[in-house]
């Protein structure tokens, strides 16, 4: 390890002097990994240490460079040892296939992170964050230094391992044993360091924050009133009733109503549709204490939706606590299709953005949901939440989001292109705040015991997020 740290300062890949750092932090000491690559006996000794600190090389299916420094690391790595690598990007491409993750990979595969030098380690967690959005698995991070500034604690509590090959401490000393850096130079580093450890700043500070504290910050009714549901109920749960006849959709509404505090239907798949019937859900519901949902998923100009909402043969707005809607065609749609600001419609029932969908290829990919977002703050006096698969999406306590696709069984999807991830997943990893059953719970033989499991299981898993940032 001398030899190595040697031959990093001799190429100047290890610098001592005053850096200004991306944190706005003056640091003595600046470690520029970038030159490796004109090294090769150097970039292949750093490829061999890596993947000699990974913990069992047999169950690596995938490696993934954090870019831009780590990627001719990760595919020597890849070269030298026969394992598939993943490409990310640091921003989607404006053409092509637009993806943030190249490469051949299946659900489920295991992907090890290749980093170069990790400070609090956001940069392996976003790409860890990239990976479990394909249902990839990251619970390990490779790193040749660790300054040892709070990374390899802020990445555990994400489930991610990190091992390195030097830590700060072990370069200064055998800097300094081979009289590379006087004792006083490494005794300012090691201070600089022991004083700088830093905790990753929250993405989303929306996550951390108790039920109690983001109710007072809603400004919608129903809102309001789905966060006291969550916390008398202790659930968080809202089942997909993607049934076509009514007659079961409220059978199976009594029969699980206890047990959750969302109920979203698709009203125009009913073959049995009729006011008088939706009108005895509604009743099922009040009696339940649930919300109802009709996942109607609006996109049309204002006018149309509008009429779509109040009027024809459904009359959503009679009965509807909360109406899905994609934000494409733009503010006015949302701010529109409730009606006037004397239309009682616009407190008795929320608008769900549907920014981000569980199936394959969708469009709705990250930028698309940034922006999209910014269509809710504009409407926030009707907007109670979005749909989303990850969580930066908004950082206002006052919405919900709600996360489907919730499975718990080992399957990953179906053959229509919808994917699956389990309640934990959902809340811990993806930022949901109610987790969206469907088929895993309407299908099971029983479905109050299910629905049981899937209340206990989101709602440990929001209270762990909660209390364990």
């Amino acid at each position: 390890m001398d030899e190595l740290a040697v031959k990093l300062f001799d190429i100047q890949a290890v610098k001592f002097g005053s850096f200004t750092l991306k944190s706005g932090q003056v640091s003595p000491i600046y470690f520029d990994f970038r030159l490796i690559v004109s090294y090769p006996a150097i970039l292949e000794k750093v490829a061999g240490l890596l993947w000699k600190k990974c913990s069992n090389n047999a169950t690596v299916d995938l490696i993934c460079g954090v870019p831009y420094t780590a990627l001719p690391i990760a595919t020597l790595i890849s070269v030298t040892n026969r394992v598939p690598m993943l490409l990310r990007r640091k921003e989607a491409k404006e053409y092509g296939t637009k993806k943030l993750i190249e490469g051949d990979f299946r659900p489920g595969m295991n992907c090890i992170i290749v980093e170069d030098v990790v400070t609090t380690g956001t940069s392996v967690l976003e790409t860890a964050i990239e990976l479990r959005k394909l249902g990839i698995q990251v619970t390990h991070a490779i790193v040749l230094l660790d300054r040892r500034q709070g990374g390899k604690e802020n990445l555990s509590k994400h489930g991610i391992e990190l091992s390195s090959v030097f830590h700060v401490e072990e370069i200064m000393a055998s800097l300094e044993k081979q009289s590379k850096v006087d004792h006083k130079v490494a005794e300012e580093v090691m201070n600089f360091i022991r004083g700088n450890r830093q905790p990753i700043l929250n993405r989303n500070p929306r996550l951390h924050v108790s039920l109690e504290e983001r109710r007072s910050s809603c400004k919608h009714p129903i809102a309001s009133r789905l966060f006291d549901l969550m916390l008398a109920k202790k659930s968080n749960l809202c089942v997909a009733a993607d049934l076509t006849s009514l007659d079961d959709v409220i059978t199976l509404a009594e029969s699980i109503g206890p047990k959750i505090v969302v109920l979203k239907i698709h009203v125009d798949i009913l073959e049995d549709f009729s006011l008088t019937k939706i009108m005895q859900l509604k009743e099922v519901a009040r009696a339940h204490e649930f919300l109802l949902m009709e996942d109607r998923k609006f996109a049309d100009i204002a006018n149309t939706v509008q009429q779509q909402f109040h009027g024809g043969v459904y009359r959503i707005s009679e009965w509807a606590d909360l109406i899905t809607a994609h934000p494409l065609p733009g503010p006015e749609m949302i701010t529109h299709m409730f009606g006037d600001s004397s239309s009682d419609s616009r407190r008795t029932c929320g608008c769900v953005l549907v920014l981000e969908m569980s199936t394959k290829n969708a469009l709705t990919n990250e930028d698309y949901a940034k922006e999209a977002a910014k269509w809710g703050l504009i409407a926030s006096d009707v907007v109670t939440g979005f749909v989303g698969q990850s969580a930066p999406q908004s950082d206002f306590p006052g919405w919900v989001q709600f996360t489907p696709g919730v499975n718990s069984s080992s399957v990953s999807g179906d053959s229509k292109g919808q994917q699956y991830c389990s309640p934990a997943k959902a809340v811990l990893e993806r930022g949901a705040d109610i987790i969206i059953v469907g088929r895993g719970l309407i299908k099971s033989p029983d479905v109050v015991a299910t629905a049981e499991t899937y209340r206990s299981e989101g709602w440990a898993a929001l209270t762990q997020r909660i209390t364990n940032p």
